[in-house]
């Protein structure tokens, strides 16, 4: 991710460094201050990396799905063993998060796992 994505003195700081500036303006993934504290997007040359924080659940109680270019994350604890009942009543509510994609990513190659309540999604960039 380019941190200079909104700045106006992109193409100069990008011609400076190296790199050619961006051709075109990209929306942003996240949207709002509420957003911004659970999901970050992060991208490199080939990569884009999509991150969620999920606090309280486990891999085998989320559903990642890739339709065209629509990323849907369902998240749904239905085993309370060991957890609090106020908790796990909570956990137990199904939460959905449903992004559309940059363009720029291959949304037919992805990988994502899922580590102390941290989803980390992995999209290949387009070849342009």
């Amino acid at each position: 991710m380019s941190f200079f994505d909104d700045d106006q003195f992109d193409s100069i700081v990008r011609e400076f460094f190296g790199g050619s500036p961006i051709q075109r303006k990209r929306e942003p993934f996240i949207r709002g201050e509420s957003e911004d504290r659970i999901i970050d997007f992060v991208e490199d040359e080939n990569y884009v990396y999509l991150v969620f924080e999920l606090p309280g659940f486990d891999k085998k109680d989320i559903s990642v799905i890739v339709k065209k270019k629509e990323l849907e994350i369902t998240a749904q604890k239905f085993n309370g063993e060991n957890i609090r009942d106020y908790l796990h009543q909570k956990l137990r509510q199904k939460l959905q998060i449903k992004k559309q994609l940059p363009s720029l990513v291959n949304s037919k190659n992805f990988e994502h796992s899922m580590r102390n309540g941290i989803l980390e999604i992995t999209f290949k960039k387009q070849r342009t």
